[in-house]
């Protein structure tokens, strides 16, 4: 079933057409290195096993009001700190130095009262930092993984650098019926200045479904827009390729553009060419028996997406894997071949985008951008990284010279109803 909403969705088939938009990079990393309390305590990591640099894998990015720059990380045996900030003093070969967020004594592995492992984070308009921490103690790159805590949503007030929240996710909930899980990803709705009502929306890769956090209490939505497709689980970047069966790893909300237009969350599974959405209002109410109307197209993009991130005029970025590249498609045109395009392309430098966020204007002081944080998955789970070469990077552009001249834009109708919505709201404000 399909639903009438601003779009009209259609099979389609990816137009690669690339605009000349570069990506600035921020920082770089050959490998990962942390800021040690001192020499003795890097040395007595590395003789526990407690510090392995060829394990510390960026997950996930978030920048913050203040312009610190967090990253995630996998809790793979090695990894010492599974959330860090970036240091904007301290530098090594290896790339800048990363300090344990809030502090060392949140990453002793295995205290369920610490930090496990996390994929995902998300910062909201109240400058709160959110962590979904799976609570699985992962052993290696190709053994299975081991659950060792309970999973966690966790979040920090970033004025005051303390937990402001806990949310502890009980396993018939972060579980599927077959006991699989893994949380990767939080995205976060307020509502509100005060974020008086929040919500959080949190995929599960592994069990194949969508957790929420309603404010009040925990439920779980599984159906078959979760599931991978089984001829979609061959991933390639360049000479590289991995049988990957997973689920949905990201999700992005729509802007609010227009007063009271419903906003919807869009997503899907990473093995697949799919994408969906659902109304948040339908979503959240559904723990009421409320019924789920998702819509979506199969078989739309020409490869797996990782990150996405939605624009404030309604342009979703994606990362895509076998073209090493960021494509975008605004929500207010049609989802047709002709209106999704390729805006930045680079073998290099753009090898699996796991990580896409845009950051506001009120954050970046000159305009709105998107970030991107690039992994090379591939390589890391074959074991053919070179530490030696540059393998993880954090870019940025304004979105503005990314669809500026392409059907990524605003519909230009749109732009002068919204111009027009604006001079009345503030002609006759509230």
């Amino acid at each position: 079933m399909m639903s009438k909403v601003w779009l009209i969705v259609v099979a389609l088939v990816l137009a690669a057409k690339a605009s000349n938009a570069e990506l600035q990079t921020i920082h770089e990393w050959k490998y990962m290195d942390f800021m040690w309390d001192s020499k003795e305590h890097k040395l007595d990591a590395v003789r526990a096993g407690e510090y392995n640099s060829s394990q510390v894998l960026p997950s996930d990015i978030a920048v913050a009001k203040d312009g610190r720059v967090f990253v995630s990380h996998i809790g793979y045996q090695g990894v010492p700190a599974r959330l860090s900030t970036v240091s904007s003093r301290v530098s090594e070969s290896s790339g800048p130095l990363l300090s344990p967020y809030p502090d060392w004594s949140w990453h002793a592995r295995g205290d369920c009262n610490g930090i496990t492992s996390v994929y995902g984070l998300a910062i909201d308009q109240c400058n709160r930092l959110w962590v979904l921490d799976t609570g699985i103690l992962e052993h290696t790159r190709q053994q299975p993984y081991a659950r060792g805590c309970q999973a966690q949503l966790l979040a920090f007030d970033l004025a005051r650098n303390k937990l402001a929240k806990r949310i502890k996710i009980p396993n018939h909930i972060a579980q599927n019926d077959q006991g699989m899980t893994r949380l990767v990803k939080p995205i976060v709705e307020t509502k509100g200045q005060q974020c008086d009502h929040t919500t959080v929306y949190m995929t599960d890769s592994v069990g194949h479904g969508l957790v929420i956090w309603n404010g009040i209490g925990l439920f779980r939505l599984e159906g078959e827009v979760y599931n991978p497709i089984d001829s979609a689980r061959n991933v390639s970047v360049g000479h590289h390729s991995l049988s990957i069966g997973g689920g949905v790893v990201d999700m992005s909300l729509s802007p609010i553009i227009f007063p009271y237009e419903p906003r919807y969350l869009f997503f899907r599974p990473l093995a697949s060419y799919d994408l969906y959405a659902a109304n948040t209002r339908e979503l959240t109410r559904s723990v009421y028996g409320y019924r789920i109307k998702y819509f979506g197209a199969r078989d739309i993009l020409s490869s797996q997406a990782v990150g996405q991130a939605f624009s404030s005029d309604g342009t979703l970025f994606l990362g895509l894997t076998k073209e090493t590249a960021i494509a975008c498609w605004n929500r207010y045109r049609e989802l047709a071949k002709d209106n999704i395009e390729i805006v930045a392309q680079d073998a290099e430098r753009l090898q699996y985008a796991n990580s896409l966020k845009v950051v506001p204007k009120s954050i970046t002081k000159t305009s709105e951008e998107l970030w991107v944080l690039t992994n090379r998955f591939l390589s890391f789970q074959l074991g053919l990284l070179n530490f030696d070469d540059v393998n993880f990077r954090v870019m940025k552009s304004p979105v503005k010279d990314l669809v500026e001249g392409t059907r990524c834009e605003l519909p230009a109708q749109l732009k002068a109803a919204l111009h027009r919505t604006k001079a009345n709201l503030y002609k006759y404000p509230k």
